[in-house]
């Protein structure tokens, strides 16, 4: 990963990309802390971009980083999807993208929400936003010196 120097505070903005649900997160690069937002859901891809502009024009991130497999095998599919949905996001905002490995974090989240004891279908929108969460914190972790 190649190591950024940002200015001391920028807000950045975290995204857990699905076909059906986007999760949703947000942190400074003073804190270094990931604070859940939303789970994005729509009809089509323009309902999920408009209710995505909507956080970005509220929090007004400077950069967006999004989650992407590392073990690329078999997912083809995934990967063009996702490479779609940063560009859309460039494009529509002017803002720069970057890439994170998202391996593990839909496992981390669904652990985090066991400790909380809530399980299967109740943790839909919760677990999308805590593997943005932990993007953005990989992120924090890793490309922020």
């Amino acid at each position: 990963m190649v190591v950024k120097y940002l200015p001391d505070l920028i807000q950045i903005m975290a995204f857990d990309f699905g076909e059906s649900r986007i999760g949703v997160a947000t942190g400074n690069t003073l804190l270094k802390i990931a604070h859940p937002l939303d789970t994005v859901t729509g009809q089509n891809k323009f309902d999920k971009l408009d209710k995505i502009a909507k956080l970005i024009e509220k929090w007004q991130p400077m950069l967006l980083v999004i989650g992407k497999p590392g073990n690329e095998e078999d997912k083809t599919k995934l990967l063009a999807s996702i490479n779609k949905f940063a560009n859309r996001l460039s494009y529509k905002f002017n803002l720069p993208v970057n890439f994170v490995n998202e391996d593990y974090t839909s496992s981390l989240a669904s652990g985090q929400l066991n400790e909380q004891h809530i399980f299967g279908r109740k943790q839909s929108g919760k677990l999308d936003q805590l593997a943005a969460c932990a993007i953005l914190e990989t992120y924090f972790n890793n490309c922020i010196k």
